[in-house]
């Protein structure tokens, strides 16, 4: 097709020519034999020139089902450092084109070799906590993440039909692809803030264009389009491929049909039984164009263009609104009436054509270039259908994305005495990058045979600190301690384990810090056991040791006044401490122990009243000092023990414990009686006898 622009900027058809392939050279939208696609160039050049003159110079496009449009997505944990900059909100996105970039190759057959080049990409999602958000800047939260629509374009589509170009002796004056250029001369600029999907209807495929927020957002492709229709067609009706081919292409037209089948035999039937008929097919055609629809676009777009002769199937139109809950104007099938730059120059106008013409103008108007720059070394060759950035370069020149922002150091999560607490390793740097030797960033436009250098940022280091920086709480106090002054510090310990003031904390460590604030806790770091317990006294009685049981308690003393062993205790404070024996020990605990009769003794009634006569059998002596039974004794003093010969009692001893008033009469004589007899002072009593004193009077 020849085109011409007038000086009013719109354009006219001047020639056409069409020559269908052969042989299947082509297979959607691929170069599969290039000197069979070169041969078909060729015949049509030669054509044209005997009407033009000579040919040199061809507008081109690439087959959108070569496209491949793939979702992609990246995270950052936020809990390592926010999103401050749109220049880590640009990382994110390319990091999630290069994800999707990775789907692609693993979606791709195992023995493909396609090398793909990102054409585009659109954000469909920004996520903080799986929440949809609008901007990550200053937004806190755990985990930011972001969904992009991805566009990518096989490099041998472009390779395979510049050379078949040059077989054919042309040359690429411009390229664009076939989305596009449908897109560009239906949907201007001004149009695609609004929501539109165009669908072109060839014979094996239907491309998919979407535009939205001033830009075309995505691409796809169905694998069914004209020809499953056709075979429905053919199957039905008992139809060769070609005659169902025309059969179909004359139900939008009649309202009878005539044909003859492979077995010879005519037939006549009403459009609307040969569509019936097909209305399966159809279903099916339409299913597969509204769920692409809806898997790029998310929901249903404002407007659907139907281009390309199978967008002519009946009832299609219908049916795609149907699907998508469309009104049926909201549906509409386009032509070449719908191009406002085309002036009208044929007779016909149908939808088929409207693709060839948006090729020849768009390859004028807009262009696709390519950029050559450098990456590290590296010559690329980028396919620029959008403003290319320094991203771009990366990615096509092999950057891994997901690595060029250094990584932040690893934290540490310990317990600070009972409570869970997260250090932060230091953030990552972020990358080196330089333009022809400026720095430059990742959005800035690139720049033709620009020498791109970077250099991957470097990882944050690991969370470092110490015990002492952890708490942050060292206290030094001074305690004068049984005269004695003593330093007292803050002690730390990591798993039980008492450690310096620089020992680092390990992850999942469990730390604590203890002052010794009350006075057991000096007593411990003494080693000073405060409980009360037994202790054993040693005496030596004749040279012989003696061990008894004692108790030992504490006398504690705080500033000269007695305190308990939990008491707080401050800077400058004196603590006097003594471990004292519970009780004294006197001789009566020697002479328990010894277990001695310590006495004689003699029990009588005397004028009529009990008296206990009592004689010791023991002394004992410290010296020359002779102890009472209550004298303290001492650890370790040696103790004489002398026994007194055993005497029988006599009346007389009485008198040791009573005191006589009773005065004599003149005339009366003292008498003494024991048991009813008379006695002397020398008679020897016993336990239980009676003895009596009184006055007679003498005859």
């Amino acid at each position: 097709m020849i085109l011409k622009q007038h000086e009013n900027g719109k354009y006219e058809i001047l020639h056409k020519k069409m020559i269908e392939h052969e042989e299947r050279s082509m297979l959607d939208g691929q170069i599969h034999h290039i000197p069979a696609v070169a041969r078909v160039i060729r015949t049509i050049k030669n054509e044209l020139e005997l009407e033009v003159g000579p040919l040199t110079k061809v507008c081109v496009a690439a087959a959108g089902r070569a496209l491949k449009t793939v979702k992609g997505r990246s995270e950052k944990d936020l809990s390592l450092g926010d999103i401050s900059s749109q220049e880590e909100v640009i990382h994110m996105e390319l990091a999630a084109v290069q994800q999707a970039q990775y789907q692609l190759a693993s979606l791709l057959d195992e023995n493909s070799n396609l090398l793909y080049d990102c054409v585009g990409y659109s954000v469909l999602h920004y996520y903080l906590d799986e929440h949809e958000i609008g901007s990550f800047i200053g937004q806190q939260g755990n985990r930011a993440s972001v969904e992009v629509i991805a566009t990518f374009l096989p490099r041998v589509v472009v390779d395979s039909l510049m050379k078949a170009l040059d077989e054919a002796g042309l040359e690429m004056e411009a390229l664009t692809l076939e989305p596009i250029a449908a897109i560009n001369v239906l949907i201007p600029s001004s149009m695609r803030k609004l929501n539109v999907a165009l669908v072109d209807i060839g014979a094996g495929t239907s491309d998919i264009a979407i535009t939205a927020q001033g830009t075309v957002i995505a691409y796809g492709m169905v694998p069914i389009a004209g020809d499953e229709i056709t075979e429905a067609v053919s199957s039905a009706l008992l139809l060769d491929f070609p005659v169902a081919e025309q059969l179909k292409r004359s139900l939008t037209e009649k309202t009878v049909v005539t044909y003859t089948d492979i077995l010879g035999f005519p037939s006549q039937k009403d459009t609307s039984e040969v569509i019936l008929t097909i209305e399966h097919s159809i279903e099916s055609l339409a299913d597969g164009i509204t769920q692409e629809i809806l898997r790029l676009n998310a929901k249903a777009p404002q407007a659907i263009m139907l281009v390309g002769g199978g967008s002519l199937t009946p009832q299609l139109r219908e049916k795609v609104a149907e699907k998508l809950s469309l009104p049926i104007e909201r549906v509409a099938i386009r032509g070449l009436n719908a191009i406002q730059s085309l002036i009208p120059s044929l007779k016909e106008e149908g939808p088929e054509l409207v693709t060839p013409v948006g090729i020849g103008i768009a390859a004028k108007e807009n262009p696709v270039k390519y950029v050559t720059v450098s990456v590290n070394g590296k010559t690329i060759r980028l396919f620029q259908v959008k403003k290319l950035t320094i991203g771009d370069a990366l990615i096509a020149g092999g950057a891994d994305l997901s690595k060029l922002y250094g990584k932040p150091g690893m934290g540490l999560m310990v317990r600070l005495n009972g409570e869970v607490k997260m250090f932060k390793g230091k953030i990552g740097s972020a990358p080196s990058i330089e333009m022809n030797g400026v720095p430059c960033t990742l959005s800035d436009e690139v720049l033709e045979g620009a020498t791109i250098h970077y250099e991957a940022g470097h990882n944050g280091e690991d969370a470092e600190i110490s015990i002492r920086e952890a708490f942050d709480d060292h206290s030094v106090k001074t305690l004068w301690v049984n005269g004695e002054e003593e330093t007292f510090e803050t002690h730390y310990y990591i798993n039980e384990q008492r450690v310096g003031l620089n020992t680092f904390i390990r992850d999942r460590d469990d730390c604590y810090y203890r002052f010794p604030s009350t006075l057991s806790d000096i007593f411990d770091l003494k080693g000073w056991n405060t409980e009360t317990k037994r202790s054993h006294f040693t005496i030596f009685v004749d040279g012989k040791p003696l061990t008894l049981p004692t108790k030992l308690t504490d006398s504690v003393h705080l500033n000269d006044q007695s305190v308990h062993h939990h008491t707080s205790w401050n800077d400058g404070d004196r603590l006097v401490y003594q471990r004292v024996e519970e009780e004294q020990v006197t001789l009566k605990h020697i002479t328990d122990a010894l277990y001695l009769n310590l006495h004689q003794s003699c029990t009588v009634i005397f004028n009529e009243e009990e008296l206990t006569l009592v004689r010791p059998l023991y002394s004992f002596y410290r010296e020359e000092e002779k102890l009472r039974m209550d004298t303290v004794l001492h650890a370790q003093e040696r103790l004489v023990m002398k026994k007194t010969d055993q005497q029988p009692f006599i009346f007389q001893d009485v008198f040791t414990k009573v005191e006589l008033t009773l005065q004599p009469k003149p005339g009366e004589s003292l008498i003494l009686l024991k048991n009813g007899e008379k006695a002397g002072f020398q008679t020897e009593i016993q336990t239980g006898d009676e003895l009596l004193l009184k006055f007679e009077v003498l005859v």
